[in-house]
């Protein structure tokens, strides 16, 4: 009986195992674990500081608050206190674009931070709130800028103010609520129909008040108003109440022509879907000196009726005039008809009118009195009539 030695094992039942242990460490190596980061959740670590002492502000009560788009309604999602070195960190937040915002209050002013995106794959945004302590003094306010845009119609102006006040300081500007201190705008004579845009102002007998608190940094003031144009002459006159650096002035339609002073014309100017005319002063100006921008003239349906009426008489006078002159034309005098004269009555005509002339030498070189004269020449011209009637001879 041959003898066979026992069959070797195959190679897959060799190799097999490596083949396992390499798949599986493949697996690990490029496809980790997903993260709870990874899996639709970021966070948004907060310090809140002092800005004008620059220490953190410790166990201080801070709010989340969400939209999940800048059109929804706004959310408290977190009501907490910040740790000993002002921090705090907001976890498990919905990655998917929602907007988030913190706020907090320090001396009874309110602080908000911007709007805060998380996007997908943000995972963790860091972000620095700032509180001040407070004054009432206006030293540090700065008028950078003045946005008038003015919408116009026939008869009336509308009129929007953006009137941009930087604080040049450490302290957050906050008068007194209720005793009448801020900023003051006075208002064209003609203006009406004041249309607060935002929390704060008032119109008081002083003008325009805006009391609410001014932090460091860029704020705006925006109100609206509408000037009726006949009572400004077409002249829309902007009187600065402080000192300004920048004015800006944006007038629709753009193809509106106008004539400005203190204001250079920078053509038109394209901001969204709308196109204004810029008129802009970026040199500065001061308190007390003005901005004008002359409309043309725009009839409104009164002043069209009343010229309409007045150019209808002019037409009717006008008409009736024409129509006099070719009805009865003005009649230039003309001398009674003449008869044709028989050669007879020629040479007694022609004697008459000698007659008529040496009468006249005569009185004039005094041959004559009066009375003498005037019988006479009238019975000599009686004559010489009488001959040019038709019918009529010498009598």
């Amino acid at each position: 009986m041959k003898y066979h030695p026992p069959a070797s094992p195959s190679g897959l039942f060799v190799y097999g195992p490596f083949l396992v242990a390499w798949f599986c460490l493949a697996v690990c190596v490029f496809c980790p674990v997903r993260t709870a980061q990874a899996q639709g959740t970021g966070s948004i670590g907060l310090t809140v500081v002092n800005g004008t002492t620059g220490q953190p502000m410790a166990g201080h009560e801070v709010v989340l608050l969400n939209r999940s788009s800048l059109e929804a309604p706004e959310q408290t999602l977190a009501r907490v206190v910040t740790d000993d070195a002002g921090r705090y960190e907001f976890t498990g937040l919905a990655v998917d674009g929602s907007h988030y915002v913190v706020a907090t209050r320090y001396l009874e002013v309110p602080y908000l931070t911007g709007l805060i995106t998380l996007d997908p794959g943000a995972g963790r945004i860091d972000h620095l709130l700032q509180v001040f302590d407070i004054t009432t003094d206006e030293t540090a306010l700065v008028h950078s800028a003045v946005h008038l845009v003015i919408d116009t119609a026939p008869e009336i102006l509308n009129v929007t103010e953006i009137i941009v006040v930087e604080n040049r300081g450490i302290l957050t500007f906050a008068p007194p609520p209720g005793v009448g201190l801020g900023l003051v705008y006075n208002l064209p004579a003609a203006a009406f129909g004041l249309q607060p845009m935002m929390e704060g102002l008032q119109h008081t007998e002083r003008g325009l008040l805006f009391s609410a608190p001014i932090p460091p940094g860029a704020s705006r003031i925006v109100y609206a108003y509408n000037v009726d144009r006949a009572s400004i002459d077409h002249r829309f006159n902007r009187q600065m109440d402080y000192d300004v650096e920048r004015v800006q002035v944006l007038v629709s339609p753009s193809t509106q022509p106008v004539t400005a002073t203190n204001l250079t014309n920078d053509g038109v100017q394209q901001i969204a879907a709308d196109e204004y005319l810029l008129l802009s002063n970026r040199v500065g100006v001061g308190r007390g000196m003005s901005v004008e921008v002359a409309f043309p003239r725009v009839l409104a349906w009164q002043d069209v009726m009343k010229w309409g009426m007045l150019g209808f008489v002019v037409l009717i006078v006008a008409a009736g005039l024409v129509v006099g002159i070719r009805v009865k034309p003005e009649q230039p005098d003309e001398p009674p008809a003449l008869s044709d004269l028989s050669p007879e009555d020629e040479r007694k005509f022609d004697a008459l009118v000698q007659a008529l002339a040496a009468l006249d030498d005569q009185f004039a070189e005094g041959g004559l009195n009066p009375d003498a004269y005037r019988t006479r020449r009238a019975r000599l011209k009686d004559r010489a009539l009488r001959l040019r009637q038709p019918g009529s001879g010498d009598g």
